[in-house]
């Protein structure tokens, strides 16, 4: 379930139905994606497999989690309080909720949309609405290589001002669906194939009635073997049917072992390391903990999080004299130990006061 009406306007609503995604490329409306059924993959057949829903609630939940804040280029102070167009872009939602929707899109379409829905007196945008990138389709010039304008759906869209859009562009421009679509289509088929030998673990049983059987014979016949197969495992079979099995059971088909190379696979196309899709985590202490996290923003969510950043900071949204970052030090803060042997180096030094260091350990009263 997504977030949105499929059908809401460019015009302003007060309330908003809930958006279905779509279930066909998005080139079938515009330029962004591509048509070619054997590379690209619908949102929905990538969520049913559990590598890549893992991989995608973690790389969105973790960078819809952190913190934006706007600072001044001069000194890199903080400015308070934070622009209503980066602390709660959508008054109708939390912001994590906004936020996490622009980073599926990037990582999923590798480029995502808001809609201006306000505009502050500097003329800058201070309220916008998040539009799913499926929804949104280029418009070319006649050389058909120049973007002239948007269209959402069919409707055209103005180029400025309210109803206009805001893009952001991913470093990866294809998108993990349209790049690994063939990938995660395997694996979405694998999972049908796990589903079907779960209801029928034995491979293709044949009947075979040695007296003629009319065809409503053969079918209570069938369907009494069914139910006596999910009882017992034993057959009891008269002198006038004989059985033959063909086709491979589940054992003989690997079906875990190729699951489990998928999902390697999926972190590989996802930029996650395996860890985080293995089902085998074998044992985690804090200290490699903390060395994920670094990992996880350093080569899964930081092109995501550059993206939004750079974009936001632009003069059409952020004044020239300031620019939008991130907040990752309560993400990658290391360990109480750790922590305790910076305030002991850097105290003494004057880097840093007792009360600093009481502050960024919560301490203060």
């Amino acid at each position: 379930m997504g977030l949105y009406s499929k059908y809401i306007k460019p015009q302003l609503t007060a309330a908003l139905a809930p958006y279905t995604f779509p279930d066909k490329p998005l080139a079938l409306w515009g330029s962004n994606f591509d048509s070619n059924a054997s590379t690209y993959c619908t949102r929905k057949d990538a969520m049913s497999v559990p590598a890549v829903a893992r991989a995608r609630n973690i790389i969105v939940g973790t960078a819809a989690s952190l913190e934006l804040h706007t600072k001044r280029k001069m000194d890199k102070s903080r400015v308070e309080p934070t622009p209503t167009i980066i602390s709660n872009p959508d008054k109708r939602m939390p912001s994590a909720v906004v936020y996490g929707m622009t980073c599926e899109n990037l990582l999923f379409h590798g480029v995502a949309y808001w809609q201006i829905r306000e505009i502050d007196e500097t003329g800058r945008p201070s309220q916008i609405q998040w539009i799913d990138a499926p929804r949104v389709s280029q418009v070319l010039d006649s050389t058909g290589e120049i973007v002239i304008g948007y269209q959402l759906e069919a409707q055209r869209l103005p180029n400025t001002g309210v109803g206009s859009l805001i893009q952001f562009t991913g470093i990866d421009p294809d998108g993990v669906l349209n790049r690994g679509g063939r990938t995660i289509r395997t694996a979405a088929e694998l999972e049908r194939a796990v589903n079907r030998y779960s209801q029928e673990p034995l491979p293709t049983t044949l009947l075979k009635a040695t007296a003629p059987m009319d065809s409503n014979k053969a079918e209570e016949m069938l369907q009494a073997w069914k139910r006596a197969r999910q009882q017992r495992g034993t057959a009891f079979l008269s002198e006038n049917v004989e059985m033959t099995s063909v086709g491979f059971n589940a054992a003989e088909l690997q079906l875990t072992e190729a699951r489990e190379y998928l999902a390697k696979e999926i972190g590989r196309l996802m930029n996650i390391p395996a860890w985080y899709v293995d089902a085998n985590t074998n044992s985690m202490t804090y200290s490699n903990v903390t060395s994920e996290r670094r990992a996880l923003i350093d080569f899964s969510i930081r092109p995501l999080l550059t993206a939004i950043e750079q974009r936001l900071s632009m003069d059409d949204i952020t004044p020239g004299t300031q620019y939008v970052e991130y907040d990752l030090d309560d993400f990658l803060r290391g360990n109480p130990l750790e922590r305790a042997d910076v305030y002991s180096k850097l105290i003494p030094l004057g880097v840093l006061t007792v009360d600093e260091a009481r502050e960024e350990e919560d301490l203060v009263r």
